[in-house]
């Protein structure tokens, strides 16, 4: 409950301190003396944008704090708890601006942002215009104000999950098939260049030993014809192997003088003896190596060129090929890896989607029961309220799958018609002001008993109505008041007198200083308020009588 409203240096008012109550409170005032400032005031405590021409003229800052009762079970709390704010039955909201362009927001005097101001507020006050751009006459908010009336926070979770659970894994499934198709814009080159890698099979180093292998060769004949004289020169008679035997038959017979350069001497014609028989063998098995040695210089040619050919198509070195390979048949196994990811997630995806629809349908028909008893509950308001004629129903539309959101796969449009037998057209189409006005107070009424913590603002509901019809909005607004504490700025005699509570908006000018001033009224004065409302500037009596009649009845 709004218990006090200080503003200081707002338009026209310098210090103003007001006291509220439960109840109805009722605001009067001539035209022009400054009820729209305390609403813009309010504007401010609700986290609205500021206009800093709102700033008194000649003043540096102004600001406009609010006090509110808290119950504890308020669903505040859990916002308060939420930003950390501490609070025990009170709460003070302070708005505070200057002539510098800049704001602050306070909740028990801790500095919060503008959004969080909003989302606070929006639990403490509704302020409701004659013909508001958002609220009741915007039909994007039907279905949100239809679901806190259903009660039904539990479907509404469900959907709102497996929405979001279907949403994340399409975005990962549209992911992995773009991944799919940027990679199989290249599947055939992937797949034939390992083709060529497996078939080619290179090995680490090929590339040197065939270079060996090529000169080797290539100077084939060379080799054989060199090993072949080397072998004659060492074979034939009076050959080297003859030379060093009958140099060790010369030697044996010195065998037993003890002298150290014969000795050496023996040691090495003994060492080039063994040299020489190990130089024949190296030379026979060099022959019979070349003899079975069945490679030839064009399948070394075409090797080194097929491995040089990959090389470069790859851009990089022949060794390399190798790690190519490998590479490429990561991406092979990767390519029918996510073949089977898609498959998988499609029938994640498949799943998801069928629960979606599922909790969509279900939320649909508790909001289609939800929407007969709301309509009904609102079609025994209108004769109150001078309605007997008018109807109100609620369409709901199935949306396209496409068409889906956190909220489900409905639409609901608030309808009404204002004579028998009329067309039902959207709430906001409905050409009377004051018949409009009406309407909204009648959903207003209903929709507050699920939402009953809020203070609620009406600015000038009943404009465009009188007599009987004005009677009935004050007589429904008293009865709001009962339960909730009701504000209404009015210029209705009528709607003034079944307030609980009256304030009085005037505008004083002392020494060409003009300020407004809003003043609670005893029984007394509010008979010659509502005595002016009746017959304009000059009261009559028989307008005071008037205002005896409305305040008695």
């Amino acid at each position: 409950m709004l218990k006090e409203l200080i503003i200081k240096n707002i338009v026209l008012i310098k210090s103003l301190n007001i006291e509220f109550n439960r109840g109805l409170s009722v605001l009067t005032g001539e035209t022009g003396t400054g009820k729209s400032i305390l609403l813009d005031s309010l504007g401010l405590i609700l986290g609205n944008r500021v206009d800093f021409s709102l700033i008194r003229k000649g003043e540096k800052e102004g600001s406009v704090t609010a006090l509110f009762h808290i119950k504890e079970n308020h669903i505040v709390a859990q916002f308060l708890d939420k930003y950390n704010i501490e609070f025990e039955k009170e709460l003070l909201i302070r708005r505070h601006i200057n002539v510098n362009s800049k704001s602050k927001c306070f909740i028990n005097d801790m500095l919060v942002t503008r959004n969080v101001l909003s989302e606070i507020t929006d639990c403490l006050i509704e302020l409701q215009g004659q013909f508001e751009d958002r609220g009741l006459l915007n039909i994007k908010t039907h279905l949100s104000l239809l679901d806190m009336y259903s009660n039904h926070n539990h479907l509404i979770e469900n959907t709102k999950i497996s929405f979001y659970k279907m949403v994340e894994l399409q975005k990962k499934l549209e992911e992995t098939k773009i991944y799919e198709k940027e990679i199989c814009n290249d599947n055939q080159w992937i797949i034939e260049s390992f083709d060529q890698l497996n078939l080619l099979d290179p090995k680490l180093g090929e590339e040197d030993k065939l270079n060996k292998t090529k000169i080797f060769l290539n100077n084939r004949e060379k080799i054989f014809v060199t090993i072949n004289q080397a072998k004659l020169i060492i074979d034939e008679d009076e050959g080297i192997e003859d030379l060093i035997n009958k140099l060790c038959k010369i030697f044996e017979i010195l065998n037993s003088v003890d002298r150290s350069n014969i000795n050496q001497a023996i040691d090495i014609v003994n060492k080039i003896k063994v040299d020489v028989e190990e130089l024949k063998s190296l030379l026979n098995g060099e022959n019979i190596e070349m003899s079975e040695d069945t490679q030839n210089i064009d399948y070394v040619n075409d090797r080194l060129h097929e491995l040089r050919s990959q090389a470069r198509k790859h851009d990089c070195n022949i060794d390399d090929l190798i790690k190519i390979k490998s590479e490429l048949k990561l991406k092979i196994d990767q390519i029918d890896n996510n073949k089977f990811e898609i498959d998988k997630l499609e029938k994640e995806y498949e799943d998801l989607k069928s629960e979606f629809i599922l909790n969509s349908k279900l939320l649909s028909g508790s909001r289609r029961k939800s929407a007969m008893n709301l309509s009904k509950k609102i079609n025994d308001e209108l004769p109150f309220l001078k309605l007997e004629n008018a109807n109100f129903k609620i369409k709901i539309e199935n949306l396209e799958f496409e068409n889906a959101s956190e909220k489900g796969m409905d639409r609901a449009t608030f309808l009404a018609s204002t004579n028998i037998g009329a067309d039902t057209l959207p709430i906001n189409k409905i050409a009377s002001g004051g018949e409009l006005s009406r309407f909204l107070l009648a959903i207003k009424v209903v929709l507050e008993t699920v939402n009953p913590k809020r203070t609620i603002i009406f600015d000038e509901i009943d404009s465009g109505i009188g007599g009987a019809a004005a009677n009935a909005v004050g007589i429904r607004l008293a009865k709001l008041g009962d339960n909730y504490q009701t504000m209404v700025v009015t210029h209705s005699p009528q709607v003034t007198s079944k307030g609980h509570h009256h304030y009085l908006v005037q505008k004083d000018n002392k020494n060409n200083n003009i300020t407004t001033n809003i003043t609670q009224l005893n029984e007394n004065e509010r008979v010659e308020e509502i005595a002016r409302m009746v017959s304009g500037s000059k009261i009559t009596n028989e307008a005071r009588e008037a205002a005896y009649k409305l305040l008695d009845t």
